[in-house]
């Protein structure tokens, strides 16, 4: 079987917006994709934070908060910029996902 990327997978969570469908956006509204939906990219868990931290389809790093019973508030989802409270750790983290991702890709190939 060939590597499919997360953002060309269908979703198979069981969101009523996105179920068998790509996910293209992570902030549409009603989003109830779980942090495990085939379309999420890799994920940190970010419990201190808050959050969930995940690349998006341009290895660009994003958080989503974290809600009640292991949910996600997806309509809050942002891209970590600059101005981000954690921007410095960010760094450190998207650059460190970026190298996991690589490390996961060609343990495929």
């Amino acid at each position: 079987m060939a590597y499919i990327p997360p953002w060309q997978r269908l979703c198979d969570c069981r969101c009523l917006v996105h179920h068998q469908q790509p996910r293209t956006t992570y902030t549409d509204p009603d989003c109830a994709c779980t942090i495990t939906c085939a379309t999420q990219p890799l994920t940190l868990l970010a419990d201190r934070w808050g959050c969930a931290l995940f690349l998006d389809h341009g290895g660009d790093l994003w958080h989503v908060p974290a809600m009640a019973n292991g949910t996600f508030d997806w309509a809050y989802a942002a891209e970590i910029d600059s101005r981000h409270d954690s921007y410095d750790a960010s760094r450190t983290i998207e650059h460190l996902l970026r190298q996991a991702a690589h490390v996961l890709q060609a343990s495929i190939n």
